[in-house]
């Protein structure tokens, strides 16, 4: 996307920290910008305040699956001459107002990490994008900057997807659909079930269909309720306990500087089990614990 070292590059300030990372690997200046609590993902609101001269790209992050709104998004990209680079990592086969992730910025970057909803059997990922001077770009840059064998036009590297890899996600991508189903159907059950005064469910918007990749649910009480799960013979995980600005990869950087929603989601957010492989009586089994939790209360 021509990002060069020196420029800055608008990301979520409650994400992964590989968002960040990638923004430092081209020797760019991550600017956080904070979430819209209820749902966890970048507040449009909020991005055109971050633009500078410097500003060269948005990477939107489709946080736990859901996306992010992007029609705002994209106006401010357009109004400001900026590239949009969607990070979809945990968005396979989710949809923003009906239409697939994957097409609606000028790239998207998706992780086929194992536990992901189109995860292979080892470390891949893959890039989609309608343009097709970007695609020629990026098979260029995976494979040392060449399209011809030993004419190297860029500086590129070697991440070349493993053609075993390929061929599982291949076979895997046809039955992702009915996985995902079966994720929203477990999604569906929880926030009919674990209704507690002293929980937050996810919140969806109505043009939203999420993936499922995680159900994160949010408590001022999450460790307590984390060690209770943990009683009770179910796994939970925390995404992410630390925030990007808090991590010693970048903590002098940002000396001195708070952003207080990503702070509160990662004291708060706890990730309950969910998967296409879960029987409904492993969704019974979470419910019941939750229950249990607030009776010992």
């Amino acid at each position: 996307m021509g990002v060069e070292p020196g420029d800055e590059v608008i990301v979520p300030s409650n994400t992964f920290i590989a968002t960040w990372l990638a923004v430092s690997k081209c020797g760019a200046i991550p600017v956080p910008v904070e979430p819209i609590y209820e749902t966890a993902n970048i507040d449009p609101a909020r991005i055109a305040a971050a633009v500078t001269p410097r500003t060269k790209a948005i990477v939107p992050v489709h946080l736990y699956g859901q996306p992010c709104d992007l029609d705002p998004i994209l106006a401010v990209a357009k109004a400001h001459g900026l590239a949009v680079v969607e990070d979809a990592a945990q968005a396979h086969g989710a949809r923003y107002k009906g239409k697939r992730i994957g097409g609606h910025g000028d790239v998207a970057a998706w992780s086929f990490y194992p536990g992901k909803n189109l995860g292979a059997l080892g470390d891949g990922g893959g890039v989609t994008t309608n343009r097709p001077d970007i695609a020629e770009r990026v098979r260029m840059l995976r494979n040392y900057g060449s399209k011809v064998k030993y004419v190297h036009e860029l500086q590129g590297i070697n991440s070349r997807l493993d053609p075993l890899q390929a061929a599982v996600l291949r076979v895997k991508l046809k039955h992702l659909d009915e996985w995902n189903g079966r994720r929203k159907a477990i999604a569906a059950e929880y926030s009919r079930q674990l209704i507690r005064p002293d929980v937050e469910l996810p919140q969806v918007p109505d043009w939203c269909e999420p993936a499922w990749h995680l159900y994160v649910i949010k408590s001022q009480r999450r460790d307590d309720l984390q060690e209770h799960f943990t009683k009770s013979g179910i796994g939970t995980l925390i995404h992410y306990p630390v925030p990007s600005h808090r991590q010693g990869a970048y903590q002098q950087q940002f000396i001195g500087k708070t952003y207080p929603l990503a702070e509160a989601l990662s004291a708060s957010c706890l990730s309950l089990p969910i998967g296409p492989h879960m029987a409904s009586s492993n969704v019974a089994l979470v419910e019941q614990a939750l229950a249990s939790w607030r009776h010992a209360q």
